[in-house]
């Protein structure tokens, strides 16, 4: 029985270290454009505010296998809109013209990136 729980043990495992490598990932692309960026999960802590924090604001980081592919761009599409019913539209972006988008956006409010908006 041990042994069995041992193999289910490492298959969480993987799909923790996943989670962790996306958080990681997002801190590194933010910090590329100049944005304040801490990985606020760190050793599975689970922060009550979200997964990462950029320019003062949380995320939550979601890494799946495969996402539905509506929420891809098709076409010369830069990104997609999207709602479900009683829930205000979304947006998917690539992460990286995100992170530009917002790093512009503070220059233009601010001066200079390393700062913290409210958005």
């Amino acid at each position: 029985m041990s042994a069995k729980k041992k193999k289910n043990q490492k298959r969480g495992r993987r799909n923790r270290q996943r989670g962790s490598e996306l958080q990681r990932e997002a801190v590194n692309i933010a910090k590329s454009f100049g944005l304040l960026s801490y990985n606020r999960d760190r050793g599975g802590a689970q922060h009550e505010m979200g997964d990462v924090e950029i320019a003062g604001k949380y995320y939550g980081c979601k890494r799946r296998k495969s996402i539905p592919k509506y929420l891809m761009p098709e076409k010369e599409e830069v990104g997609v809109v999207f709602r479900g019913d009683r829930i205000e539209p979304q947006i998917a972006i690539p992460f990286d013209l995100y992170c530009f988008i917002l790093s512009e956006w503070i220059k233009a409010i601010n001066g200079k990136v390393e700062e913290e908006v409210d958005l």
